[in-house]
């Protein structure tokens, strides 16, 4: 056989293998199934490795019906407090993989993982599935650290005892045999790609160089036990300082900065990484609602442009809007998947996909709960109409997206008062757009006097004052060639509203405490008791123990209750009191969030040098007391308040004390 008749053989049985592997692979920058390129719309689910059989083949059977084509999904539960939480064994304890022989009564987690991969590959549909949390829930890097005797949650990066059981747990979990298929998992095609962490950050290296070190030794190790797969981070895209690259407005610079101890850049180009990841929650982040559309737009742009220069394929594979947000997330939703799809992302999964509900975990629609605001079910509402038509767009092109208007804010139904940001998206997919018009009571603002903002989204800030409370209509009405294209929204101008008091907490009754819990903390600790009620600040308070470094400008703990009426109240009132010391010195930046939807109000809306706090004596002892107010637009749905106090260069080990919590509605 010559040497030309010898390479024409190879490159024909190369082909033929290539495209009839059913696994996803990588090639020239994109990915490929079965031979032809793969682009998809994919969601996130976190409950398929503890829920029943039936909630999980209704979220699968939800994707296949929706055209999803991967689902991103937990493989973790770490920890004996959350396996007995969830009632679903899989990481009790260190080198303990699945249900202890001690224990009965209860689920094998990688059970259910299995029937989830089984199910998944008789519907067709392709798995990420994630090793670790860098976050609590479900345990996460702080149960590792704990578990081996680490001081931070970055020792998980660095301590080799650590890394050594995280590989312990890899080694397991991809050397299982399904049960069920009879299949390795890893030799199962189903599964697309392992994720080393959901969204790793490690603050304590702003360079990012611990964490390129962690992502090269962990991902050449999983690639090592398992050639078939692609491996990918799971990280949220954060820059470090890239020349000629900022973020929209300047909103949100921690995200280009380097704060979180992430280097996308330098993440991709290792080449045991297959693909790259970043996650988009403008809302969370501290962007302007104003500009949520823009802003991610840029986000996605971004990511892109760099994927594509390192030639690799990018998915966005977290992003969302909460329900509650002042915002059309369908118009916002629209735009960011149109960005994608133009610019050659090869995937947008949503956050997240849910079915139906059993027990407790089951809303009025029989739906499983928007615990945090985000959720999706195979439903008529607009948003997963939206991305039915946008699986048909990325999977095959047919989808046709017509010429569309817009309103991004406001949205149907909102409260209006004093000067108010209108944003209006303009979707002219042939180039044929003529003119367009806002129209706002009597007033009419034509193109030429509306802000080109990017993106297709165009501005005007619109001085409610100037009409008279009541309810109005928002129109607007594009030309585009000889066909129009309109939206309304309705809203409500209320700058005369009187408030009243909804609800009051003073702690006067120390049973009261029974209603709060410890809701979370971000570069802080609780000391034990967490939280507990006092006499000590007049007739009683909420005590909180706390441990703050000193070290960061965002040392946070967080506080909760719910509130029924919560979803009325658009006015904050509390006071937080810390004892006077000499040598205390930093800021405070208290703040709250409204859950479902985790809504930020009042971010740096009451930063606090502790030196400037009154002074006041409470039983002989001298305290600094901070008074804390924030105005918000009322958020539908929310039932839940959590009081968050921050410190800034605050080094204070101790009780916080917080009193007099007063709610206020819009008065009749």
């Amino acid at each position: 056989m010559s040497r030309i008749m010898f390479i024409l053989l190879a490159m024909t049985i190369s082909f033929t293998l290539f495209s009839n592997d059913e696994f996803v692979r990588v090639k020239n920058g994109r990915f490929f199934l079965n031979g032809q390129d793969f682009r998809f719309i994919g969601s996130n689910n976190y409950y398929m490795h503890y829920k029943s059989s039936n909630m999980i083949d209704n979220v699968l059977e939800s994707a296949k019906d929706m055209g999803i084509k991967v689902l991103r999904i937990w493989g973790f539960l770490d920890g004996e407090n959350y396996c007995r939480e969830k009632n679903t064994y899989m990481h009790p304890a260190p080198g303990v993989f699945g249900i202890p022989e001690n224990i009965s009564g209860v689920q094998d987690g990688f059970e259910r993982l299995d029937y989830t991969i089984k199910r998944a590959k008789e519907l067709g549909i392709k798995l990420i599935v994630v090793l670790v949390n860098n976050w609590d829930d479900f345990g996460g890097m702080n149960q590792y650290v704990k578990w081996l005797n680490g001081r931070h949650h970055d020792d998980f990066y660095r301590d080799k005892n650590i890394k050594e059981e995280y590989k312990r747990y890899v080694s397991y979990i991809v050397n299982r045999v399904n049960i069920y298929t009879g299949i390795p998992y890893k030799d199962e095609p189903t599964i697309m790609a392992w994720e080393l962490a959901n969204e790793p950050r490690c603050e304590t290296d702003k360079s990012g160089e611990t964490l390129v070190e962690w992502v090269k030794e962990m991902s050449a190790y999983i690639k090592n036990l398992d050639p078939n797969h692609l491996v990918a981070i799971g990280d949220e895209g954060f820059f470090n300082n890239y020349e000629g690259f900022e973020p929209y407005d300047g909103e949100a610079g921690w995200t280009y900065s380097g704060w979180s101890g992430v280097d996308w850049k330098k993440l991709l180009e290792i080449e045991t990484i297959d693909f790259g990841t970043f996650h988009l929650y403008p809302s969370h982040w501290g962007v302007k609602p104003e500009n949520y559309a823009q802003w991610g737009a840029k986000w996605i742009e971004d990511h892109i442009k760099i994927a594509k220069k390192l030639g690799k394929p990018v998915v966005l594979e977290e992003y969302g809007i909460p329900k509650s947000a002042p915002v059309d997330r369908v118009a916002v939703y629209k735009l960011w998947n149109d960005v994608i799809y133009d610019l050659g992302g090869d995937g947008a999964m949503f956050w997240f996909l849910a079915g139906v509900g059993e027990g407790r975990d089951k809303d009025e629609r029989g739906y499983y709960p928007d615990y945090d605001g985000f959720r999706i079910v195979n439903d008529d509402s607009e948003e997963a109409a939206l991305f039915r038509n946008y699986t048909r767009l990325f999977s095959d092109g047919e989808s046709v997206r017509e010429n569309t208007a817009l309103f991004v804010i406001p949205k149907n139904e909102a409260e209006l008062k004093g000067k108010v940001k209108v944003r209006v998206a303009i979707f002219d997919y042939n180039g044929s757009l003529k003119s367009f018009v806002v129209k706002i009571g009597e007033r009419v603002f034509t193109d030429d006097q509306m802000k080109a903002l990017g993106y297709g989204i165009y501005g005007i800030t619109f001085d409610t004052t100037q009409l008279l409370d009541g309810e109005y209509e928002l129109f607007l009405k594009a030309s585009f060639g000889g066909d129009v294209a309109a939206d309304t929204v309705g809203v409500k101008i209320v700058n005369k509203a009187r408030y009243v008091l909804l609800e009051k907490v003073d702690f006067s009754n120390p049973d009261e405490i029974k209603k709060w819990w410890n809701s979370g903390t971000w570069q802080a600790e609780f000391e034990k008791p967490d939280i507990e009620w006092s006499n000590v600040i007049g007739e009683g308070s909420l005590r909180v123990n706390v441990k703050l470094s000193g070290k960061n400008d965002w040392e946070e703990v967080r506080v909760a209750r719910n509130f029924e009426d919560l979803f009325e109240c658009e006015i904050l009132e509390y006071d937080i009191y810390i004892p006077d010391l000499e040598d205390l010195s930093g800021r405070l930046r208290p703040y709250a969030v409204l859950n479902p939807g985790w809504v930020k109000i009042g971010l740096d809306k009451n930063i606090m040098n502790y030196k400037g706090g009154k002074i006041v004596l409470f039983n002989g002892q001298r305290f600094r007391k901070f008074h804390v107010k924030i105005e918000f637009n009322r958020v539908s749905g929310v039932k839940e308040l959590h009081i968050g106090v921050v410190g800034d260069h605050l080094k204070y080990e101790g009780p916080i004390y917080i009193d007099n919590i007063r709610l206020y509605k819009k008065g009749r």
